[in-house]
């Protein structure tokens, strides 16, 4: 059938009648892009601190009140729309997804990462980070902020313990389950989340925060898993201070963390088999999104009960195989060895304490107290700003295991990587303050930049106005030059103007302008210039430069003047003879006639006429001056307009060339103006390149530094820290080397100051100071050697030793003082062991030395007298508690334990500046022996010591002290082992080889064991001789199973007495003990008694013959331990 809407087979027409409808239904959802408890969770901290704000998201609303889904309302909660309100959705928006103001932590919260970060994330890190420094206590409250199992809170286990909101709602599914729902598809909204995970996980594999986010349970495991370890990691801190109070503390921790972890898991076997499955098989079964299927499970029967004949027997007579019962995945989900590990090691921490094994699982035992604390040391610790709780930490740390010199000398090397380091970290301070600098100085020259532009502009736009006021100034210019010309004759159609033009801006920018300006050319202007006819003295015209027609003005006026002159002298002699008299001459002859007068009065007239004539001339040169001076002026205004054109036409060159200047001040300015703007760009870019802010940007910005600056201050600390520590212990080894606990060089205040970058030179001023200090009171000491012999200092140490293959013994100071009486302050410089023994060939002696406890005595002085300690915690002695060394022989002569005693790797011997007065545990292999422990002779510990001298005093009383102890009978060497078979084997035959036990019911005879003792028996130092016995204990060894022997001082005993004698008879029964693996054990005054008999009587003599009977005389052996008191010990 054709396509209907193909267009090749329907016309136009059809295709109209062509409808597709699709139906869409659409829902929105709308979350709030904002935090809306952003201010109240500031104001939690200011008000509340940490603590405050850490409950804010699980506080819960007051009163009480679920929300829709039944989860608790919180405190911050609240509904941003209702019913009533403005905000009225349609039906396209769904009730239950309407924005609500909380602190979200959905996976799509818009603030959910923030949320996350503060309320988990920034916790459990600063957590985790002190946990792995070693401050716990703290580490523990800051995880309290997430998880709390003891928190007193009321309300629904485990939900309570949960400090995060999120995780009081989580359920926690376990692994198969989901894996197992991913393949059924039993839950869909499981299945939907499951696969939510895998798609993030599938998408970004090296991000396991984006699964954890999808699914908070991993968050709670995780935070399990470090609390616990936070759990473990205090209490073995605190465990290997090995101090009751310490253990004790441990303990709690680990019961805490058993606690937590609840019963053990016990191991499940699986429910069935599942048959063999390839690619192809699993496809077929539909493999999930996790590559994985669910398969059939198949149950085998080990017997058959089927009915006869209702089914045949497997061919190859295996059991029965029923059909399937069940599902489950095939492939399963591997066990989790971390966490079973948690069980494991919490189980290993208490049964070491609950067994007194340490933490590396050597016995001991811990004294009831602590060594007591120096409250100066505290006080000083106080005011130094130091935790009181690691000064208290620190005084049962255990004393180095490398010498002086190394750990100094380490000390001193890692104090220059500190020097180093601070060089480096002051310099990460300057760069990145120089970076600061620079990135400032950028900011503000963009700034300055920004604040210039408009002076910029404004120049230029000052240049356009100097430019046009120069236009402006050219027109007038211009207009002036024109006046004159028009002045001088010349037409106005003969004055023309040549423009400047406009600039060319490329040959500008080329850099090769050559542009010339129009020039207006000036006039020429004849000078006349002429001398004046007036003598050069002659007045102040006098020489002067002046023209033709002012000097023929000079020259008229001159001559008028004179003229003048003569005028005035003609009328003044006029006058003067007109004072002359008047001569009349008549000729008058008939009375008619002529008459002359002629005198002074003539003489005055024709004077003053020629004065007049005089004036008239000086009239006519005044004229002739005056137009030659009118026409000297004509000539001057008529230069004086040539000068005034061609200083016009001088201005209107200039102002051409200025014009043009003004150009290239305009072009400049707009140039300034665009190049302004550029330098803005690149100051721009300049300050985004120190800023960093592009990925190609500057790689040391100040981030950069800032990081560089982090990070070294790190390596600082962490290397300061580390030489610090290496100098502590330096100064524990010169404590320990030296005897001297109250030398202190070492002092907390070195970060003291800025950033502390002198610290490494502090303190390796300080770790000079210990050399120099260990060279000044290094004093040398007395080197002694020991051999002590277990035979003679604690013969019951031997026997059980034989017997068990382990024994514990200790060495007294009174054995120190038969060799030195009066000295002090003894330490072991190395010990080895000696064990007379038959071994076969190529046959060991491995024989584990281990060191209890010590004593030193550090003072020589008495206290009220008394030798030996009066109290526990005596200034005078020093107990070494808790050191619990061990070394492990191999020869069994003079073995050290060491390939090379010698061999100067820096590190200490063993033992080595412990207390000779010690308590020591031997221990042989415990399984099949290699060799007969019973051919033990002797155990012979060689100590090499040092000691100091005491005095007078001290030996003085030192050996009134030994001589009291022997008296008492209970000095070191006070017992004496005799082996009946070795030392008496004469009446051992004869005891052994007599009949006993064999007679009438109403008597039975006593093998007689008679033992001679001697003198030669007890050690030369008892004297004169044993003042008597104290004790005497006897340890058989039976030839069978027996597990008790009766030994009597009578040969016949009846069992029903009658008379005295029989009374007087009496007997010591020798009992099995656990402690001596089959020997048996009494003494002669044992309590109870026999039933029905006496306690044994007087004791023998120390010097003499006794004799003991017995009804039993198959034993292979009989030790006799004698305790003997001296009464005259020898001098």
């Amino acid at each position: 059938m054709a396509d209907p809407i193909d267009p090749g087979r329907h016309v136009s027409s059809d295709l109209k009648e062509i409808r597709r409808w699709t139906e869409t239904s659409l829902s929105y959802t709308f979350s709030p892009n904002f935090h809306p408890y952003a201010p109240e969770l500031l104001e939690r901290l200011i008000a509340g601190s940490v603590q405050g704000l850490q409950d804010a998201d699980t506080e819960p609303a007051v009163p009480p009140a679920n929300l829709p889904g039944g989860r608790p309302r919180p405190k911050l909660y609240r509904e941003l729309f209702s019913d009533s309100g403005a905000y009225q959705p349609t039906e396209l928006v769904p009730k239950r997804s309407w924005p609500v103001a909380e602190l979200d932590f959905t996976p799509g919260g818009a603030y959910a990462v923030y949320n996350w970060e503060l309320f988990f994330h920034i916790p459990v890190t600063i957590a985790v980070h002190l946990s792995r420094n070693g401050r716990y206590a703290e580490a523990q409250r800051w995880f309290h902020h997430v998880f709390d199992p003891t928190t007193e809170e009321s309300g629904a286990t485990p939900e309570r313990f949960w400090k995060t909101a999120p995780f009081r709602t989580t359920d926690v599914d376990s692994i198969e389950d989901l894996l197992t729902n991913l393949s059924s598809e039993a839950v869909p909204e499981l299945r939907e989340q499951t696969m939510n995970s895998i798609t993030a996980w599938q998408r970004d594999p090296f991000r396991p925060h984006l699964v954890a986010r999808l699914r908070p349970s991993a968050y709670m495991i995780y935070t399990l898993m470090a609390y616990l370890d936070n759990l473990v990691a205090w209490g073995d801190a605190l465990f290997a201070q090995d101090t009751g109070e310490s253990v004790a503390e441990a303990t709690q921790l680990y019961i805490l963390a058993a606690n937590l972890l609840g019963p053990r898991p016990q191991a499940v076997p699986t429910k069935g088999t599942t048959a063999t499955q390839t690619y192809a098989t699993l496809k077929k079964n539909r493999l999930d999104p996790f590559s994985n299927a669910l398969v059939k499970l198949e149950t085998s029967i080990p017997f058959d009960l089927s009915p006869p004949g209702a089914a045949s027997a497997p061919a190859d007579g295996g059991p029965l195989r029923f059909g399937a019962l069940g599902q489950t995945l095939y492939f399963c989900v591997p066990r989790n060895d971390k966490v079973i590990g948690y069980w494991d090691t919490v189980a290993d921490r208490l049964f070491k304490i609950r067994n007194s094994l340490s933490l590396a699982g050597a016995f001991r035992q811990l004294p009831t107290f602590d060594p007591p604390i120096d409250p100066a040391l505290l006080a000083r610790a106080t005011a130094a700003g130091v935790d009181v709780a690691a000064v208290v930490a620190g005084v049962n740390q255990p004393a180095p295991l490398v010498r002086f010199g190394v750990l100094v000398a380490k000390a001193g090397e890692l104090c220059q990587e500190v020097k180093s380091l601070g060089g480096a970290l002051l310099s990460a301070v300057e760069k990145q303050d120089g970076e600061a600098l620079a990135a400032l100085r950028a900011r503000h020259e963009t700034a300055a930049l920004e604040l210039a532009k408009s002076v910029r502009y404004a120049q230029w736009q000052e240049a356009v106005k100097n430019r046009e006021a120069l236009g402006i100034s050219l027109v007038i210019a211009r207009t002036r030059y024109a006046y004159y010309e028009r002045l001088l004759g010349r037409s106005e159609s003969e004055i023309t103007f040549e423009d400047v033009g406009e600039l060319d801006s490329a040959s500008m920018d080329g850099g090769s302008f050559t542009g010339t300006e129009p020039a207006v050319g000036p006039r020429t202007i004849a000078v006349d210039i002429a001398e004046s006819a007036i003598p050069a003295g002659g007045g102040p015209a006098a020489g002067a430069k002046i023209s033709s027609y002012e000097a023929k003005e000079l020259d008229f006026l001159e001559y008028s003047q004179i003229l003048q002159d003569v005028a005035a002298g003609l009328e003044t002699y006029g006058g003067i003879l007109s004072l002359f008299p008047m001569l009349s001459a008549d000729g008058k002859p008939v009375g008619v006639g002529a008459g002359v007068t002629f005198g002074g009065t003539n003489l005055s007239g024709l004077l003053s006429g020629l004065a007049g004539a005089a004036r008239g001339v000086a009239s006519r040169v005044t004229h002739e001056a005056a137009r030659a001076a009118k026409v000297g002026g004509y000539v001057r205004r008529e230069q004086d307009w040539a000068f005034q054109s061609n200083s016009a036409a001088g201005d209107i060159t200039q102002l051409n060339k200025q014009l043009r200047a003004s150009q290239i001040r305009e072009f400049m300015a707009q140039r300034e103006v665009q190049n302004h703007d550029k330098q803005i760009a690149k100051a721009k870019e300049i300050e985004t390149f120190l800023a960093g802010e592009k990925p190609a940007g500057r790689t040391t910005t100040t981030a950069y530094y800032a990081l560089l600056r982090r990070e070294v201050r790190g390596l600082y600390n962490q290397c300061y820290e580390l030489a610090l520590d290496t100098a502590r212990k330096a100064e524990r080894a010169l404590r320990n080397e030296l005897g001297n606990p109250g030398l202190t060089f070492v002092r907390p205040s070195y970060l003291a100051g800025p950033e502390g970058l002198l610290a490494g030179e502090k303190l390796h001023l300080d770790i000079r100071r210990m050399e120099i200090a260990q060279l000044d009171l290094n004093r040398r000491e007395y080197e002694l050697t020991k051999h002590i012999s277990l035979l003679q200092a604690d013969p019951w140490a031997l026997v059980a030793l034989r017997a068990t293959g382990r024994c514990t013994f200790t060495v007294p100071e009174e054995l120190l003082d038969l060799d030195t009486p009066g000295h002090y302050f003894r330490r072991i410089r190395s010990v080895s062991l000696s064990v007379p023994c038959v071994t076969g060939p190529y046959t060991g002696v491995a024989c584990t030395v281990r060191l209890l406890r010590s004593r030193v005595r550090t003072s020589p002085l008495l206290k009220d007298g008394e030798y030996a300690p009066v109290a526990d915690g005596e200034d005078r002695f020093e107990d070494q508690l808790g050191a619990t060394e061990a070394v492990v022989t191999s020869t069994g002569n003079n073995d050290s334990g060491l390939f090379d005693p010698g061999a100067g790797d820096g590190r200490l011997l063993p033992f080595e500046y412990r207390g000779v007065v010690s308590e020591w545990q031997l221990e042989l292999p415990d399984g099949p022996r290699p060799f007969d422990y019973d051919t033990i002779t002797d155990i012979i510990l060689h100590v090499r010591y040092t000691a100091r001298e005491g005095g007078q005093a001290l030996r003085d009383r030192a050996g009134a002290h030994l001589r009291d102890l022997l008296a008492e009978g209970t000095a070191a060497g006070s017992v004496r082992l005799l082996s009946v078979r070795h030392e008496f084997p004469t009446a051992w035959a004869r005891f052994v080889g007599s009949k006993a036990g064999n007679g009438s019911s109403q008597q039975r005879p006593r093998a007689e064991l008679k033992l001679p003792l001697r003198a030669e028996h007890y050690p030369f130092f008892a004297g004169s001789g044993p003042a008597g016995l104290t004790s005497v204990a006897l340890v058989a060894r039976p030839a069978g199973a027996e597990q008790q022997l009766v030994l009597a001082d009578r040969a016949w005993d009846r069992e029903n007495p009658n008379d005295e004698e029989d009374k007087k008879t009496g007997a010591v029964k020798l009992t099995g003990r656990p402690e001596l693996n089959g020997l048996l054990r009494g003494a002669l005054r044992a309590d109870p008694a026999i039933p029905g008999k006496r306690a044994w009587g007087d004791l023998p003599e120390p010097v003499g013959s006794f004799s003991l009977y017995a009804e039993n005389n198959a034993m292979k052996d009989l030790f006799v331990l004698l305790t003997w008191s001296a009464k005259d010990p020898a001098p």
